[in-house]
């Protein structure tokens, strides 16, 4: 029974012995497990880089499109706009708030300031693109004196098939000389409508400011050119 003893034994000895073998930690494994950790972290970096580069095009999409938003804003906000910066400044002839043409004429009155330079207006008609419009001035140009008012008109006629809605601005050259250029009377920035063929006669009532004729800086100005531009409006 000994022999047999000592070969059971031998072999329990065997058994445990490959048992912790094959659980054993080696370099190997311990490779793998920094490996699997690596491209474990790798793989959050590259989540996370994503979600970051999803979030900045979102927020640049969205700019964009406030961008696009405030230019059709603009666009439609312009006449309005240009209107008052023309108020604000005298930009154009333009009455500015603080003296009216009417209290001008009456201070210059009560001064009794004459004046004796001739001064010709020459007068500009314009459509904007897609406006069916015949736009014309019903005279080239009038002779004036500063410190005297002139009548002149410009005729419209809407040549489609349908009601068209037009709006005008306008500009005064040379720009320095528009200060003293002063509009009684006018249609600009007004909505003006027309049935198809219709056509119409508009007023500009202006009047030249005499002090005008003293401004050095007037000196060799005796031509003024009153621009109108008429756009369509959108269809509602």
């Amino acid at each position: 029974m000994r022999p047999l003893a000592r070969l059971h034994r031998h072999l329990s000895l065997s058994t445990l012995c490959g048992h912790s073998t094959r659980h054993a930690w080696t370099p190997a494994a311990d490779a793998a497990y920094r490996f699997r950790g690596l491209a474990s972290s790798s793989s959050s970096s590259s989540a996370a880089a994503a979600a970051g580069r999803e979030k900045s095009s979102r927020r640049t999409l969205g700019y964009l499109v406030g961008v696009a938003v405030a230019m059709v804003g603009a666009s439609y906000a312009a006449v309005p706009l240009y209107r008052r910066f023309c108020q604000a400044t005298g930009y154009g002839g333009t009455v500015q708030r603080r003296e009216s043409v009417e209290e001008k004429i009456s201070r210059h009155a009560r001064d009794g300031t004459t004046t004796s330079r001739e001064i010709i207006v020459q007068f500009n008609a314009d459509v904007a693109d897609g406006m069916p419009w015949k736009f014309i001035p019903t005279q080239r140009e009038v002779r004036v004196k500063p410190g005297e008012s002139a009548l002149a008109f410009y005729t419209a006629e809407n040549r489609s098939s349908k009601p068209i809605t037009g709006v005008s601005t306008y500009n005064v050259a040379p720009m320095k000389a528009a200060i003293y250029f002063n509009k009684i009377q006018c249609f600009c920035f007004e909505e003006q409508t027309l049935l198809p063929g219709e056509q119409i006669d508009m007023p500009v009532f202006f009047y030249i400011d005499p002090e005008f004729e003293t401004d050095p800086k007037m000196e060799g100005v005796n031509n003024i050119v009153l621009s109108y531009t008429f756009f369509k409006m959108n269809d509602s």
